[in-house]
């Protein structure tokens, strides 16, 4: 073998090896995430453009509607956010999943 093959070999394991212990780290690394647990302050010190996919699928976790009827992402945005926002900071060491019925209970009003 030729240096140039023997350094170019010696480049392709460096990088090999790289991305093995690089794939090993964020592997190891990974949570899931999902509000599930979330406390009301921590939604309260979220980014406002991220409450409303949180608020959505807090109020949609483990609902099942018949029919094929859904809830509107909208509607979701425009009244489910600030409710949840108001009610939070009332509360704001309860879980977001503990104040849910009261979520849907102000909104079917």
């Amino acid at each position: 073998m030729n240096k140039f093959s023997l350094s170019t070999a010696g480049i392709l394991v460096a990088a090999l090896l790289t991305s093995v212990s690089v794939n090993a780290a964020t592997d190891s690394a990974k949570t899931e995430v999902t509000p599930k647990g979330m406390s009301c302050q921590e939604f309260i010190d979220l980014n406002p453009q991220t409450m409303a996919p949180v608020a959505f699928w807090v109020l949609n976790e483990d609902e099942d509607f018949k029919g094929g009827d859904y809830v509107d992402y909208n509607e979701t945005v425009t009244t489910a956010v600030p409710l949840t926002v108001e009610l939070c900071k009332k509360h704001p060491q309860s879980e977001l999943s503990k104040i849910k019925e009261e979520i849907k209970k102000e909104l079917s009003k």
